[in-house]
């Protein structure tokens, strides 16, 4: 999600300086506030499939509603939903009218996404030189966004990395409560395991952590062991354990509370360069997804693993 905060932000910008050149009489000021609601409002797919039934009826410029599908595909990262309406895309480029658009500012614009989707396909696909000449055209056609692009290939990068990946689940751990354990015995016969590594130092990670207790109630019926792996260090007046323990106590959580070792061994072999992080581990050992806590790609990892699984506002 962070990926694409670039673009939401040209979005939301150009969309109030184009609503102030609407006319007022009541079948406009219709058409703009259905206009206002596909860009604004957070919805399921579901909801902005009948959101861009209801614009066109109301005569919303069908390249308008087509900005706003690449928009949300955008938005919540979903690779299938964009691929979904490439062609539409692509018909859009052929006849771009940027005196009309709502949120793209020329046909290079609209060009730059439609080589950026066919990237993520490559991507998924694990087709190293196809993904790298889709992005390097996206961003040689729309620089302004080349954070988002290159964000891309940081992942990709990272992803092949990850699948060449077997953790190591034995290493020997300890609780919050001193207690030894491993990964391996956290996981026991269950489908995955999701593991948060935070610290206490870290803003986000302490923002995200009622969400951290929310996955790990509602993904424990789906036979997946969420745990948090805490990476304070010890200091003069306190030990990691007491730090980590603190916290679960003021969280109240029941979930899993492990603390790293001091020489980071995890950290080194998952690559995590940045916290929050969450990687999602296989009873194998293999890494099912390595990134942000609410990057959407993790849900769609989550789902593989049981098609029962909803991402929360869905």
């Amino acid at each position: 999600m962070k990926s694409v905060i670039c673009v939401l932000i040209l979005c939301c910008s150009q969309l109030c300086l184009h609503a102030q050149t609407i006319p007022a009489d009541e079948a406009a000021a219709g058409a703009q506030a259905l206009v206002q609601r596909l860009f604004t409002e957070e919805m399921s797919q579901e909801a902005l499939q009948e959101l861009a039934k209801e614009a066109n009826k109301a005569g919303v410029p069908r390249q308008n509603i087509i900005e706003a599908k690449l928009v949300w595909g955008l938005r919540h990262q979903n690779t299938a939903f964009l691929l979904k309406i490439l062609p539409e895309i692509e018909i859009m480029a052929t006849s771009f009218d940027p005196a009309g658009a709502a949120v793209l500012k020329n046909v290079e614009a609209v060009k730059s996404f439609i080589s950026y989707i066919k990237a993520l396909k490559a991507g998924e696909a694990k087709d190293e030189d196809a993904f790298k000449q889709n992005i390097l055209e996206a961003i040689w056609l729309n620089p302004q966004q080349a954070p988002v692009f290159t964000q891309s290939i940081d992942k990709f990068r990272r992803e092949a990395k990850m699948a060449a990946l077997v953790v190591d689940l034995k290493i020997p751990l300890t609780t919050s409560m001193g207690e030894a354990t491993t990964l391996q015995d956290q996981l026991g016969s269950k489908k995955a395991l999701l593991l948060d590594f935070w610290a206490s130092w870290c803003g986000p990670c302490m923002q995200l952590m009622p969400a951290l207790k929310q996955k790990a109630a509602n993904l424990s019926s789906h036979g997946i062991v969420v745990a948090a792996m805490n990476k304070d260090d010890a200091t003069a007046e306190s030990t990691a354990e007491a730090t980590a323990e603190g916290i679960r106590q003021q969280l109240n959580a029941s979930m899993p509370w492990l603390v790293e070792p001091a020489e980071r061994p995890y950290t080194k072999q998952l690559e995590v360069e940045s916290i929050p992080r969450m990687i999602l581990i296989s009873p194998t050992g293999r890494v099912l997804f390595n990134g942000h806590p609410e990057d959407p790609a993790l849900w769609v990892a989550l789902k593989k693993i049981d098609p029962a699984i909803e991402a929360p506002g869905h």
